[in-house]
């Protein structure tokens, strides 16, 4: 029995083994992909999972976690690897024309044709063959006929030996079918893509009339590592991903480099950041601070009110029903109400009291409807949560504090919220820390309006930092700077992350009794 236990267990083993190396080498060939690629980030990270599943797969001490190999692993990828990435690209210029790694900017370079002095054009023809490959039958300006297919020379041939329609071209060429210009138009972005000819005698399609003979416009010099212009001869060199000639000029699309500490001091160092980030980091405290005390309350007071209230499940789940719709529709019905012109709320409002608040165009009011709004949104998640949390305080301990002679309000203050407070610190904490960066509240009311004067910035009185940066990175700019925005997402992690160490340790949540 013993044997046999053994002898099960080594066939284990080596299914495991012989698994996790078919594993493994798949990882290993798709990590020299990503590599290749210049995509280091992914790489690093599938390279550390496969270390984890050997490990946990093939070493008996790590035995115990292959219930959770799996999902640790799937942790890894889509958890730790956004933050692990957002950290990389902080530090690098990825944005707008710098996306690529350098050795596909080079390829797409490279891969540029131009239309050289004493080019020749062509009119033509698209040809398909049973297989799906094409081929172009072109007429040059002095009506000598080519035949152009994909890696092959371009050759010319005899218009004699075929039938011609009006326009000069056959309808089938060695097997090839012409496509009408009904078929040519769909894919002509796909044909234009194509190399008809050898490297050195190129033909591309121009437009639905017109194909060239181009040359490649740019060569890469690997010994000196500069782009070189095949007409002019101008020599560019890569500043900061991008290739740049001395005269300034340079080459579209550029690729990823690390540039340090340069989009964090951008961030921190620019006086024009300094200038609204004390007001919009008390905004954000107060926005925040208000909606989860608010909000908790309401809840609160709900759940005491109902607490006796015959039915009150079917009530509890008519609350909750609302909340599952989602913040986009709720917070653009509260815009629409509001709407000084046709909300039904500003009428009501104006015909009663002869005016409304401007509830787009006062900061004072503005901040207000932001937070009435948020606590509207909030209050039914609270209320359950607090409902639930007096079901589970002992009736005794109420009792008791009857007999003792408290009164209600005694017997709530002193032993009811205290409890309350230890079970709801946690889910107060989560709350602070999401309506701290709670973007699409801020952004889709108001877009963080009405607009902060003597700014070059476009922020605005209720923007808070989420939505700041935001602007900052991709509104401020023609092109989009996702290593600035990593940068600033990064900064507000750590300070995000203080604030909840600091109220965690404050309010001993967490922490048992």
């Amino acid at each position: 029995m013993h044997s046999s236990t053994i002898r099960l267990s080594r066939f284990a083993y080596l299914g495991n083994f012989v698994a996790m190396g078919i594993i493994a080498a798949g990882a290993l060939w798709l990590v020299t992909q990503l590599i290749a690629d210049g995509n280091y980030p992914m790489a690093t990270m599938v390279s550390a999972i496969i270390i984890f599943l050997c490990l946990v797969y093939l070493r008996p001490r790590f035995t115990p976690m292959r219930w959770l190999a799996v999902g640790i692993a799937l942790a890894m990828l889509f958890t730790l690897y956004p933050i692990f990435y957002t950290f990389y690209i902080a530090f690098t210029n990825m944005g707008d024309g710098h996306l690529l790694s350098k050795q596909q900017a080079i390829e797409r370079l490279e891969g540029e044709r131009t239309l050289p002095e004493g080019g020749v054009t062509y009119s033509w023809a698209a040809y398909q063959s049973p297989e799906g490959d094409f081929a172009l039958w072109l007429i040059a300006d002095d009506g000598t006929a080519y035949l152009a297919k994909p890696g092959e020379p371009v050759t010319a041939v005899s218009p004699d030996d075929f039938a011609l329609d009006e326009d000069g071209f056959p309808q089938q060429v060695e097997g090839y079918r012409r496509l009408t210009n009904r078929e040519t138009v769909p894919i002509i972005s796909e044909l234009g893509a194509i190399d008809f000819g050898t490297e050195d005698d190129t033909v591309r399609i121009r437009s639905l009339r017109d194909a060239a003979t181009l040359v490649p416009h740019y060569r890469y010099d690997a010994e000196q590592d500069v782009m070189v212009d095949q007409q002019t001869g101008t020599v560019y060199t890569p500043v900061d991903g991008t290739f740049t000639a001395e005269s300034g000029e340079t080459l579209t699309p550029g690729y990823m480099v690390t540039v340090g500490w340069r989009n964090f001091v951008r961030f921190l160092n620019n006086e024009a950041i300094r200038g609204p980030i004390v007001g919009i980091l008390l905004w954000n405290f107060s926005f925040a601070f208000l909606s989860v005390v608010l909000s908790s309350i309401v809840g609160l007071i709900i759940a005491l009110l109902f607490e006796e209230l015959p039915g009150k499940k079917v009530i509890r789940a008519l609350l909750i029903i609302p909340y599952p719709i989602p913040v986009l529709v709720s917070v653009l019905i509260w815009r629409s109400i509001l709407n000084p012109d046709l909300g039904i709320v500003s009428i009501t409002l104006e015909s009663l009291f002869g005016a409304a608040p401007a509830w787009f165009l006062n900061p004072s009011w503005a901040r207000i409807a932001l937070v009435l709004i948020n606590v509207w949104l909030s209050y039914p998640y609270f209320y359950v949560i607090t409902a639930g949390a007096l079901s589970a305080i002992s009736s005794e301990i109420k009792q008791a504090a009857i007999v003792d002679g408290a009164s209600g309000w005694q017997s709530f203050y002193h032993i009811m919220l205290p409890l309350l407070l230890r079970i709801l610190s946690p889910l107060l904490i989560a709350s602070f820390t999401f309506n701290f960066n709670n973007f699409n509240l801020i952004y889709i009311f108001n877009f963080g309006g009405p607009p902060l004067a003597n700014t070059i910035i476009p922020v605005g009185h209720t923007d808070i930092l989420i939505s700041f940066v935001y602007k900052l990175a991709f509104v401020t700019s023609s092109t989009t700077n996702y290593g600035l925005a990593a940068a600033i997402s990064i900064v507000l992690f750590i300070f995000v992350g203080l604030i909840t160490i600091l109220q965690t340790r404050f309010t001993s949540a967490f922490k048992e009794a």
